[in-house]
């Protein structure tokens, strides 16, 4: 079965390497600008991973995966960030971040880190 990753970025280069590096892998992905356009793919497709910048205009990373666990409890999700320590106090108590539901990775994030955290969830 082919996974179906959800990548969302506000910055369009980001969006596509991150999907040219997942599609190589043989993943199928889709992408959006912000959360927002995010949960409109999300209402109209199942996914199994959704990777979101933490800054975004209109909702950012935080606030979708909000969005995310209510709406498909199953979705793993990849954090990305900047700013390690607008994320690290927030999900200190976090059970889905505890139990490795939920990652975190800081930028400039290495596609060798980026496939490892991708499989790790989609194992």
């Amino acid at each position: 079965m082919r996974h179906k990753i959800l990548v969302v970025d506000d910055n369009a280069m980001v969006r596509e390497s991150y999907t040219e590096l997942l599609r190589q892998r043989g993943y199928t992905v889709e992408q959006a600008g912000d959360g927002e356009a995010a949960l409109n793919v999300v209402g109209a497709e199942a996914i199994d991973l959704a990777i979101a910048d933490v800054m975004m205009p209109n909702m950012g990373g935080l606030e979708l995966r909000q969005h995310l666990l209510r709406q498909s409890p199953r979705v793993a999700t990849i954090l990305v960030t900047g700013q390690p320590d607008r994320v690290e106090g927030l999900m200190e108590d976090d059970a889905d971040y505890l139990s490795g539901r939920i990652s975190i990775l800081y930028k400039p994030v290495h596609p060798v880190k980026l496939l490892a955290e991708v499989d790790k969830h989609l194992a």
